[in-house]
C-alpha cells in the first residue's frame, strides 16, 4: 500500500512538473495574440473591440504625444468582438490593469454599434454571466509576466504546443505593448486582393447575421458611461470611430442611424472629445473592410495623435 501511494505521489509530482515546463515555455515565445494584453499593469489603455485591436499602436501615440507627458506604458487593451465589450466585467478589469496611483493617463475608447450590443432580450444578470464566459471572465491575473492563469484558463491548444507552434500566422506581430499588428506581406505569405475581397465578404455575412441575433443593449451603454466616469479620474478620455470600408460603414448605419449624434451628445454631457474618422476609409487600406493593415494602422495612429494634439492645444488655450 505505502509503494502504491508513493508511485501515486511520484506520479503526480512527475506531471505537475512537466505541465510546469510547458507552460513555462510556452510563455517564453508566442502565446496567441491576446496574451501579451495581459502580461503588464498600464499607464494608459486603447479599449474597445477588434478594430482598435488591430488599427491602433501604442508606440506611436507615445511617441506622437510625449510632450504631454502621459503616464506609461501605453497598452492596447482591445480585445475581439464576442469576448470583450463594455460592461461589468471589462470595467472592472480596466480597474485593475492600471497602476494604483495613476492620475495623468491617456484613454482610447474605440466605439461603434457592436460595441453595445448583446443577444436580444438579456437582462444584466445573463449579460454578466456571458461575459464571464469570455477571457475577462476566465482569469484573475491581467498584470503578471509570466502570466501562467491565462495559459491555464485561456490557452486553446495543447501545451505541447510550445515545443512545435501550429498557431503562429507570420503576418501577425503580436507586439508586447498589446497591438495586433497584420501584415499585408511576410517572409511565408502575401495577402492577395482575392483573399481580402473574399474577408471582406465573410465579415459583411458575418455582421448580417449578427444583427439578427444581437440588439442594443442599455446596460452595456450604462457601463460605458461608467467607463467615461471612472477614466476621467485617471486621466484624459478621448471616444475614436475607426475608419472602415464605405459599404461596412453603411450596414452599421442603418442599424444605428443617429450613432454619431448619441457619441456627441454623451462627449459633449461627459465633457470628453468624440474623434469620428469612420467615412475616411480613402486614406487607408484594410484586410476585410473593417480592419487596418499594418501600414494604415501605423498612418492613422498618427493621424490619431495629431487630433488628439490639437484637443489637447486647444483646451490648453
Amino acid at each position: 500500500m505505502k509503494l502504491f501511494l508513493l508511485r501515486i505521489g511520484l506520479f503526480f509530482l512527475l506531471f505537475g512538473a512537466t505541465y510546469f515546463f510547458f507552460m513555462n515555455k510556452l510563455s517564453n515565445s508566442y502565446v496567441d495574440e491576446n496574451y501579451n494584453k495581459f502580461t503588464q499593469e498600464a499607464g494608459g489603455l486603447i479599449i474597445g473591440l477588434s478594430r482598435a485591436n488591430h488599427g491602433v499602436s501604442p508606440d506611436i501615440l507615445e511617441k506622437k504625444l510625449e510632450e504631454y507627458k502621459f503616464e506609461k506604458p501605453l497598452i492596447n487593451f482591445a480585445i475581439d468582438h464576442g469576448q470583450t465589450q463594455f460592461g461589468e466585467l471589462y470595467l472592472n478589469s480596466i480597474q485593475r490593469k492600471l497602476r494604483q496611483n495613476v492620475t495623468k493617463g491617456l484613454y482610447i475608447l474605440s466605439v461603434s454599434p457592436g460595441s453595445f450590443t448583446a443577444p436580444k432580450n438579456m437582462d444584466a444578470l445573463e449579460i454578466k454571466d456571458l461575459d464571464k464566459k469570455r477571457i475577462l471572465g476566465k482569469i484573475n491575473a491581467l498584470t503578471e509576466h509570466p502570466n501562467y492563469d491565462y495559459i491555464s484558463n485561456c490557452y486553446p491548444l495543447s501545451l505541447y504546443n510550445a515545443m512545435y507552434p501550429t498557431n503562429q500566422w507570420d503576418n501577425l506581430v503580436a507586439h508586447t505593448n498589446g497591438w495586433n499588428e497584420l501584415k499585408l506581406k511576410s517572409a511565408t505569405h502575401t495577402i492577395s486582393k482575392q483573399d481580402i475581397k473574399e474577408w471582406k465578404q465573410q465579415a459583411i455575412d458575418y455582421y448580417k447575421k449578427s444583427v439578427q441575433k444581437e440588439v442594443y443593449n442599455a446596460h452595456r451603454f450604462q457601463y460605458f458611461i461608467k467607463t467615461i466616469i471612472y477614466l476621467k479620474e485617471k486621466g484624459t478620455v478621448f471616444l475614436i470611430r475607426m475608419p472602415i470600408d464605405q459599404d461596412m460603414l453603411l450596414l452599421e448605419n442603418e442599424t444605428w442611424r443617429d450613432f454619431n449624434k448619441k457619441m456627441d451628445s454623451v462627449a459633449e454631457n461627459h465633457k470628453v472629445v468624440y474623434l469620428d474618422y469612420s467615412d475616411k476609409i480613402e486614406d487607408y487600406q484594410t484586410f476585410d473592410g473593417s480592419h487596418l493593415l499594418s501600414e494604415s494602422a501605423q498612418q492613422f495612429t498618427e493621424k490619431l495623435g495629431e487630433g488628439i494634439k490639437t484637443h489637447l492645444k486647444s483646451a490648453a488655450d
